[in-house]
């Protein structure tokens, strides 16, 4: 037997982040200080003997109206980039109210 066939192959992990559970979640838990949470680091400790991480997608939504909040965000995406995880954006679905007697829909606040 040669030394590349008793080599066990590894169990590829690919980890998946929803950003906007994860940011509130460790807010209301009162994580403030996880702000700068390795995503990459933390994910390569999770893993098993036997497998090894593939890559981390972080899934978010562009912060808007509030050019504070839009500044640390993309300080923290470009954070999360530069050590590998990529960054994929989304939108805000978003919700409506019909009027039951005319049949008026506008979006709710």
């Amino acid at each position: 037997m040669n030394e590349a066939s008793s080599q066990i192959e590894k169990e590829r992990v690919q980890v998946y982040v929803d950003g906007f559970n994860l940011y509130f979640g460790m807010l209301e838990a009162g994580f403030d200080n996880c702000k700068w949470l390795n995503l990459k680091k933390l994910s390569i400790n999770l893993l098993k003997p036997h497998q090894e991480l593939a890559g981390v997608k972080y899934f978010t939504n562009e912060v808007s109206n509030n050019p504070d909040k839009q500044k640390r965000q993309v300080t923290c995406l470009e954070a999360l980039d530069s050590v590998g995880v990529t960054i994929l954006y989304g939108h805000y679905q978003k919700n409506t109210i019909e009027c039951q007697r005319c049949g008026n829909i506008w979006p709710s606040l």
